[in-house]
Formats: C-alpha cells, structure tokens, sequence
C-alpha cells in the first residue's frame, strides 16, 4: 500500500517540479549554504504554483540574492523572489514518506508584508485508489521583520481529490497535520509554502526542510587584471583591463576600482570605480613614473563579497646615461 501510495503521488510532484525555479543533483542533510534558488536536493527545491489551486495558472518570478534585508536569519544574504504578477506563490516544495515528519519552516520578510499559501498533497490507508488527501492553507507575513512559517502548524482546508484531475470529491473540514492524520492516518506525499500571491517581493532564508537548513549567501567571483606591457620608461602610460567571472567562467560585468601601490608600499586607490564596458571588460590608461604594483578591488555588492585580484607589476625601465665624449688631441692643447 506504502508504495503505491507513494508512486501515484510522485506522479502529482512531478508536474510541480517541472516548474521548479532551478534544480541540481542531491546531497547530503545538513546545513548547506547555496549561492541561488537551486538547493542542489531532489527532495527540496525552490518552485512556483498557484495561489488559488494547486495546479493553477502561474507565472515565473524573478529570483536575486540580497544583503539582508534587515538582519538575514543566517549569515548576510538572502534569496529574494520578485513575482511577475498576482496569483503565483513562490517557495520551497518537500517531499516526504511521512506526514508526520513534515518539517518545513523558512524564515519569510517582506518590506511591504505579502501573502502567501501552503498545500499538503498525501496519500493514506483512507484514500482510495487513484486518490489524495490535498490540503491548502492561507499565510501571510506583516512588514519590518523576518518571520518563521511551519507548514506542519497551518491549519488546511481538506479534501480527497482525484489525482489523475485534481478535481475535489468531497470535503475533509480544516485541520492542522497533526489532526489530519489522527483522523486519516499517515502517509507520503509533498508539501509547498510560498509567498508573493498578492505580487509583492519578499525574501526568502533559513528554509530548512527534510532534515536540511539551506542558507542564501554570495556567488564566489573571480577577479583578474591584465597589462597590455608589463615594461614601460617613465612618464609613458599602460593600459589596464579587468574582468570579473562567475563560477561557470561567464562575465558579470561588476565596477572595478583600481589600486596601486609602490613595491612593499600601501595600496591606495587609483580615481573612482571603473565600469565595464558592452562586453564586461574594465578598462583604464595609467601613466606611470616609477615601478609600481597594480591590482583591481571588486567592491561588495547584493550578490557578492568584495575582492581583489592578484597584483601585477609594471617595471620602469632606468635609462642608461649617455658617455661622456673623449677629448681630442686638439682639444687638450687648448
């Protein structure tokens, strides 16, 4: 019975998670610090669905890292999820073989508060072939603050739904999980929390679901600076190039401010940030008068640590003295 409840409700999942925000291959439980809305689980992801139904009409958010806001409830960052328009809700979907060890909580701030909504989908000894137990609850969270939502403490509105339409078959009356399954038994199934029904941004951080914490922080950039000639004579300028890249080598284009500094010296900056141009490359001209090191400071931003690249060097070549012209016997006479 287990596993066939287990099959026909995966069948249901698998619809939510073709709409999943992004998706990576399994790891391990515990807490896991992640760079965007891929959690990198096959059992938790970040998705979308209907606020209405389940399986209504939705459109994507859009999804960005931020520093904060206010305090983030882990680390600095948090995922923010800007919605398209009314009526989608967007947050982490669970899959779970028991009912009871449902223990999905995220940490939710919303500037302007948002509205959001909760489903439990779940397959019991009471629920006929070809059926579901399907439950949704209303949420929101109020503006100021990060607040914490469990699923498992919402109190749904149920109903045994055909699983082939999602058509309802007959009311099941509002409960909490834990009344829920008192009356109907346990079972496998999923669940998905999600905010933003009302087409307000929010954030998203701590959200922690089958046994994992994931917390929303930085992409890791690399910085890199190059010369066009690393020996010059003094006075005469070289020009300096920049990039920035992400883990998959591709350019984001961010300011750069560059730095430089006599050989041991301290490093000072040189002029104001400098903005990439149309193909995500920074470039400035440098008159140099003496050996110095050059490097590029990446400034920190929403979605990223400051860094730097490593120093390069422009070497100024000593001009070598002219001789002294030789007398000539003539002039050594006089």
């Amino acid at each position: 019975m287990r596993t066939t409840a287990t099959a026909t409700v995966t069948g249901l999942a698998a619809t939510c998670l073709m709409t999943a925000l992004s998706a990576a291959p399994a790891q391990a439980d515990g807490t896991r610090t992640v760079d965007g809305p891929a959690t990198g689980d096959a059992d938790v992801f970040m998705t979308y669905v209907g606020c209405e139904s389940l399986l209504g009409a939705t459109t994507a958010p859009r999804s960005r890292l931020n520093l904060g806001p206010y305090a983030a409830p882990l680390g600095r960052r948090s995922l923010g999820l800007v919605p398209s328009g009314p009526g989608t809700a967007s947050g982490p979907y669970t899959g779970f073989e028991s009912l009871s060890a449902l223990d999905t909580t995220l940490s939710v701030a919303a500037t302007g508060g948002t509205s959001g909504v909760s489903y439990v989908v779940v397959v019991t000894p009471t629920s006929p072939p070809g059926t579901a137990w399907s439950g949704r609850a209303s949420t929101s969270v109020p503006a100021g603050a990060w607040m914490t939502v469990s699923a498992a403490d919402l109190t749904y509105d149920w109903s045994l739904v055909d699983l082939a339409t999602q058509s309802p078959l007959s009311p099941a009356g509002s409960a909490t999980t834990t009344a829920f399954i008192a009356e109907h038994g346990d079972g496998a199934g999923f669940a998905v929390t999600g905010f933003g029904c009302d087409a307000r941004a929010f954030n998203l951080d701590a959200v922690r679901a089958s046994g994992s914490t994931f917390d929303f922080e930085g992409l890791a950039l690399t910085t890199t600076v190059a010369l066009d000639r690393s020996q010059v004579a003094a006075g005469d300028q070289v020009t300096v190039t920049g990039r920035v890249t992400d883990g998959a080598g591709r350019l984001t284009g961010d300011p750069l401010v560059l730095e430089s500094r006599a050989p041991g010296g301290q490093w000072a900056p040189l002029g104001t940030a400098v903005l990439a141009d149309a193909q995500g490359v920074a470039r400035v001209v440098v008159p140099v008068t003496e050996t110095t090191e050059l490097r590029w400071h990446r400034p920190e931003g929403q979605y990223a640590d400051e860094g730097w690249s490593e120093p390069v060097t422009v070497t100024v070549e000593q001009a070598t003295p002219e001789p002294a012209p030789t007398p000539t016997p003539d002039a050594a006479k006089k």
